[in-house]
Order: structure tokens, then sequence, then C-alpha cells
């Protein structure tokens, strides 16, 4: 009977996920978890874990389906919603560091952004802020995580790129320095670090010509250039169905028109902010999707393919796995995952990392920043707790107190401390 059931669950999780290929839900890396009610109401769990659900098994077929349906629904809400780790989270952190109120409200709108292609903050009951306008992110649409034709999903999904006697990455803490493997997180940070003005690229899948040290990542200009090569791609819906995906290199779509050599122009005088907030989304969504992408490949063109090709159709990648785990990344008691599961701890923590080094490259660096009980106190102590609670509104409540502890003031449209 159990494998009946498991069978017919799958079954079922493929037409599902197979209608989604139309028009997909945004279940991606650290989805929004607040999501508000258009009446007016108090907001609601985006997507919370179902309470038969156990922490320590996200493959079950019946679990993964309750909670890739409920992604597909509750993420259509008119209102949309944000995530607290994405968001909140990431502005906590980066006045903690250092960087002013209004820097750290903007590399947090624009790492939200990248999911949403614009971000603009909202109280809890959904309503925008006064002055909403001059908080309001340009748009980042290429980024965006469904847009598999601007090469925004790969922002979102970065597959690495190993020979097969290579051993898989650890995507839990991955190797920021390692661009050869590391092909698209480096590729971002690179450009981030670079800042405005720089003549450092953003490519379509981080792919640029091929450097002095051989890597894919840190070459001056975008691979092909001159004469695009295609990236085709496949992306595991349920394993072996695959949702197939082409791109071509060069630069990297922003919004309509406009390409990455105009992002500076684009975006203003939040640019370098921007710049790291999308790279801290990356960042996240790498250690989100770790068991997906650690397992994924990127194969570059040789003389008889002149193309780059990237699997993504794993099991790990599958629909109702992955929507689990991103259920598993709020609400829940984070000590009751496996290691592997337990992705906001380990996002958390280098995202606060970085955005150190950033705060040190700027000048701001706060000094006791540096100090392990800084870190300890604000994410251990602090977020992390706060981020399990379930129900949203005190989930919400208490990640804004852990910021009051800390002198920071409240995220836009939260309450004051």
């Amino acid at each position: 009977m159990t494998g009946s059931i498991r069978r017919l669950a799958t079954v079922a999780l493929t037409l599902v996920a197979a209608v989604f290929i139309v028009s997909p839900p945004s279940a991606y890396g650290f989805a929004e978890d607040i999501c508000y009610s258009p009446d007016g109401a108090p907001p609601h769990n985006c997507a919370p874990l179902p309470p038969s659900c156990p922490l320590d098994d996200p493959n079950g077929p019946i679990c993964g389906l309750e909670a890739f349906a409920r992604y597909g629904y509750t993420l259509r809400q008119p209102l949309g919603g944000r995530s607290l780790v994405h968001a909140d989270s990431t502005y906590i952190i980066a006045r903690t560091v250092g960087f002013s109120e209004r820097d750290a409200y903007w590399i947090a709108a624009y790492d939200e952004a990248t999911d949403l292609g614009t971000f603009a903050p909202r109280d809890i009951n959904g309503r925008l802020v006064p002055d909403a306008d001059a908080w309001t992110t340009k748009d980042i649409g290429g980024l965006v995580r469904t847009h598999f034709a601007t090469g925004g999903f790969l922002f979102h999904f970065l597959p690495t790129m190993r020979g097969p006697r290579d051993p898989e990455p650890g995507g839990l803490r991955p190797d920021i320095g390692d661009p050869r493997h590391e092909v698209m997180l480096t590729h971002v940070r690179r450009w981030a670090m670079a800042g405005p003005g720089s003549s450092t690229p953003l490519c379509t899948a981080g792919f640029t010509n091929q450097s002095a040290d051989g890597d894919y990542a840190t070459g001056t200009e975008c691979y092909g250039d001159d004469r695009p090569v295609q990236i085709n791609g496949v992306y595991s819906l349920e394993t072996p169905v695959a949702i197939p995906f082409t791109n071509v290199t060069g630069q990297q779509v922003i919004s309509g028109e406009v390409r990455s050599s105009q992002f500076d122009s684009w975006i203003g005088s939040e640019s370098s902010n921007a710049r790291i907030g999308i790279y801290l989304h990356a960042l996240g969504d790498r250690i989100s999707h770790h068991v997906c992408t650690d397992a994924g490949t990127i194969t570059p063109p040789s003389p008889d393919r002149p193309e780059f090709r990237i699997d993504l159709n794993k099991p790990t990648c599958d629909q109702g796995p992955h929507a689990v785990r991103h259920e598993y990344e709020t609400g829940v008691d984070f000590a009751g995952l496996a290691p592997e599961d337990q992705t906001t701890e380990a996002a958390l923590s280098m995202v606060y990392d970085e955005l150190v080094d950033f705060a040190r490259i700027r000048g701001t660096l706060n000094a006791r920043a540096t100090a392990p009980e800084t870190k300890k106190a604000l994410l251990h102590d602090g977020l992390l707790p706060a981020l399990e609670v379930r129900q949203p509104v005190e989930r919400l409540h208490a990640v804004t107190e852990v910021g009051c502890r800390f002198g920071v003031p409240a995220f836009p449209g939260n309450s004051a401390c």
C-alpha cells in the first residue's frame, strides 16, 4: 500500500508540476514566508510546513505534493509578501556590521527585489508605507527566479562546474574563492566587489571568456561577446521529467532592453548597494538550493560542441523535496533538521561574514562586528530563534525585536522599537 501511495503521489506531483511549466510558482530560495492579506488583515504564513510532515524526511511524496501545491497557491496572492531572511535579516545584519541605516535598507531591498523584480516596503497589513515611491527599487526583472529566458533563474539555482572525478562541492558553505568550480557565485561576487563604474562584467550564467587561470568566471569580458554561444539546460520537475531552458552568452539582462553594462546608470545612486544585495541573494540561494546545485553540473564548450550545458535534472532538484526544504527555512525547530537542511543558519552566517568584508572595503566597519561574540549574539541568540517562530505575525515581531536590541531601527513598515 505504501508503495502505491508513493507512486500515486509522484504521478500527481509530476502532473501538478507540469501545469506550472506554463506559469511557475515562486517557490525558490528562501522564498517569501510572510504573505500579505488583500483585505488588510494581518499577514499569513506563505507556505508553512504541514504539521504532518516530519523534519527529518524532505523526500516524502505526500508532503512534497502538499508543500508544492501550497506554494503555488499562496505565492500567487495579489499583494505577495517578503522573506524575513532576504529582507529583514539582511537589513539588521548590514546595520549591525557598520552600514548606515539607509545603505542597510537598500542592500536588503535589492536582495528581496532579486526574487520579485521590484520591492516596496509595506506595513504589517500589506499597505505601502508613506512615501513608498522613494523606497521602491528600480526594476531588475531580468534577474527574477522564474525568468528562464533572461538567465534570471541562474541567480537562484547556481550550478557548479566540475570534472567527472571531482567530488560534489560543499554548497552548505560554498567556496567563494573558487571560480573554477563556483562559476556563477564567484562571478557575481567579483562584480559586486568591483562596484559602480568598474569594467568588471556581469554575464549570463556567469560565463566569461577563460581567464589566465583557466576559469570561466573571472575573464575580462562575457563569453562570446562578439559571437555568442548557446547555454542549454534542464531543470527537474520530477526526475526524469524536466524543464528545458535556453539562453545565450553575453551581458546579463537587467530589465527589458537594459543590459548589465548599463546597470549603474539604470539603478542610479544606490547602485553600489544594489550590487551587494543581488550578490547576497545569489549567495543565500546557492546555500538554500545546495542539495540540488551540488549535484548539478556545467559542461563548457568543446571544439565539437560549441555550447554550455547545465544539468539540473537531478533527484535532489525534484519539486517535492525542493518545496519541503523551503518550508524548513522558517517556522520550524532548526535543530531538528538534518545537518544538510540547516540552510538558514548557514546562509545567515555567510551573509554576516560577507557584509563584514563589504563594510571593511567601504570603510564603515563596526570593529565590534568582527568579534565572534557579536556574531553569536545576533545570529544564534537572536535572528535564528526568532525565525523559528511558527506564527507569522509573532515571527515578524520577534525578528524586529532582535534588531531593536542591537540598536537597529525597525525595517520600514514594521512597528517601531
